[in-house]
């Protein structure tokens, strides 16, 4: 979207060089007033104008991209331990069958480009930090090594 602004950007300023150049009064002072410009609007000498508006448009859109993206941005990781035990999960006939397949099954395989929606992990104390993340691991271990 920056490269498509820039390019209005460069329209704009070649509508405004030709303005400025004209012998028409009117045309020659759009440049300098935002009144004379938006009162070319629906006349002959619209050109500059409408550019203005477009680009305007281009760059609310580009912001409300860029205020989403820091939404996002702002999102928690998941635990490695908790996308870990999904990806396990994913693999289980008992669980996930592998029922992702092909580009989507790689969706869960970059553990950088992974967001969470739950704050769970903000919100664990002490106590339940341990037991989530050392206990239940190490219990599951030892049960697994049982099962054998």
């Amino acid at each position: 979207m920056q490269a498509e602004l820039l390019h209005l950007e460069n329209e704009l300023k070649s509508i405004e060089l030709d303005d400025e150049s004209s012998k028409d009064i009117h045309r020659a002072s759009l440049h300098a007033s935002v009144f004379n410009l938006k009162e070319s609007s629906g006349g002959d000498h619209q050109l500059q104008w409408n550019k203005a508006i477009e680009i305007r448009d281009k760059l609310e859109r580009y912001n409300k991209a860029l205020v989403l993206f820091s939404h996002v941005q702002a999102l928690p990781s998941p635990s490695l331990r908790d996308l870990h035990t999904f990806q396990e999960w994913l693999d289980r006939p008992d669980g996930g069958d592998f029922f992702l397949r092909g580009r989507e099954a790689e969706i869960w395989e970059d553990e950088e480009d992974v967001l969470t929606l739950s704050q769970h992990q903000a919100n664990k104390d002490t106590v339940t930090g341990f037991v989530n993340d050392v206990v239940i691991p190490w219990y599951h271990h030892l049960r697994c090594r049982w099962d054998k």
